[in-house]
């Protein structure tokens, strides 16, 4: 082409590269905390995470408290993000705490809901009985000061600890549950409330399918034989506190008894083992459990 005199050639702009969403890589966390339990971090902030982690699924269980998954869905829908419904009842054996997980149950489920009230008043009974021990150990803390660490989520005893370090009677969370709240703390206070049959039968009854949390550090030897007969789904066999060749036996146990294998970060906070979504958990872990639920409903009827 022959450009006519004094014209010059047009300015060739080039094109903005074509922007395209990653796919997300098929993982999953099921295991984690948010500030409505003993979490560092919102709802909104842990969907966050997860996304920049490039999860597929989410499920934040928190301790006693379904409120994650109503505050959250709408908010995991515009991020591309499925958010799946957990939960972390707080059962009791032997007086020692046993972790039951739930999920796919139904959040709006009126038994579920009345019995985590019910929970939650026994927690702060608990907190208060605790404070009432220090008191009498010469460490004044108010139960407003602990409940001021809770952001309005369900308290425990890490609300404690914080109170202490944020009072000075402590340098840090270890020290606190050694020193006062831990099973051998000065100001232990032993936890009443549901057994693990009836964590596993109220998640039953709200459509759900339970699993047990992080047996290797809960330690559930006598309990193991009565799980399968109490309708328990899955074990949760990959933690960040569970490796090596107990997870492994753990593992036989679980496929020899037909439990769906789980995991997750159980990430609380920075200090946590792991970080969110760092376990690579396949994503097939959440579509053997949904698969294991329908089985279990067809049981149950």
């Amino acid at each position: 082409m022959i450009l006519p005199p004094d014209s010059k050639p047009a300015r060739l702009v080039p094109r903005a590269p074509k922007v395209v969403a990653r796919p997300p890589r098929d993982i999953v966390d099921l295991h984690c905390h948010s500030t409505l339990s003993d979490g560092v971090h919102t709802v909104e902030e842990l969907l966050d995470m997860a996304v920049a982690r490039n999860l597929r699924a989410l499920a934040i269980t928190d301790h006693d408290n379904l409120d994650a998954y109503v505050l959250g869905k709408d908010a995991a829908r515009e991020r591309g993000i499925e958010l799946v419904p957990g939960i972390e009842i707080s059962a009791v054996h032997g007086g020692r705490d046993v972790h039951v997980l739930g999920y796919c149950f139904d959040p709006t489920n009126l038994r579920l809901n009345l019995e985590l009230k019910e929970q939650q008043q026994r927690r702060r009974e608990r907190i208060r009985a605790i404070l009432k021990k220090l008191a009498a150990l010469g460490v004044e803390l108010s139960f407003e000061k602990v409940l001021s660490f809770s952001k309005g989520g369900v308290l425990g005893r890490p609300h404690v600890a914080q109170a202490l370090m944020a009072e000075e009677y402590v340098s840090s969370f270890g020290e606190a549950f050694q020193k006062y709240l831990g099973d051998n703390g000065a100001a232990f206070v032993e936890k009443r409330g549901l057994s693990v049959e009836m964590a596993i039968q109220l998640i039953h009854r709200a459509g759900g399918i339970a699993v047990l949390a992080h047996p290797l550090r809960t330690g559930v030897d006598d309990l193991l034989d009565k799980l399968p007969d109490w309708g328990l789904g899955g074990m949760e066999i990959v933690t960040g506190t569970q490796k090596g060749a107990a997870a492994r036996k753990l593992r036989e146990y679980a496929l020899s008894r037909k439990f769906v294998c789980t995991g997750g970060s159980d990430y609380h906070n920075e200090q946590s083992p792991c970080g969110l979504g760092t376990l690579s958990i396949p994503y097939r872990a959440l579509d053997e459990l949904r698969d294991k639920l329908e089985i279990q409903k067809t049981e149950w009827t």
